[in-house]
């Protein structure tokens, strides 16, 4: 019995550092996803482009307290209402690094989300 366990501890703590790992995989895609969620909500509502961007970048880096610096790509936002009543569109990609070293699994790995929020109607665009 005691030869059984000795032999299977090692096996069963792999099993534990594997599912501590992917839950932390799955926590932090949550987590990313919902950066970028708040991102294009908060680039939304602002009036240019400019002030657009900082604060997504703002409320990315708020959304992920520190757990790592994003990086925001808002490329494929369109900023002009179109004449045929087709909505404008926020488009903001999170990007972030999440470092499985501390659990043994060595490299980082690369978390991305990405949100679209229409452009809000009622804001008022500066030219």
């Amino acid at each position: 019995m005691t030869v059984e366990t000795v032999m299977l501890a090692p096996i069963l703590l792999l099993f534990l550092l594997f599912l501590v790992a992917a839950g932390r995989i799955v926590e932090a895609q949550g987590e990313v996803n919902g950066a970028a969620r708040d991102a294009a909500r908060a680039a939304s509502v602002q009036r240019t482009q400019s002030e657009a961007e900082s604060a997504a970048r703002e409320a990315a880096e708020t959304a992920l307290s520190g757990e790592c610096s994003p990086q925001v790509d808002m490329s494929g936002t369109e900023w002009e209402m179109s004449t045929d009543e087709h909505l404008a569109v926020v488009r903001a990609t999170v990007t972030c690094e999440l470092d499985l070293a501390v659990l043994g699994f060595g490299a980082a790995k690369q978390m991305s989300g990405t949100s679209v929020v229409p452009l809000e109607r009622f804001r008022r665009v500066q030219k």
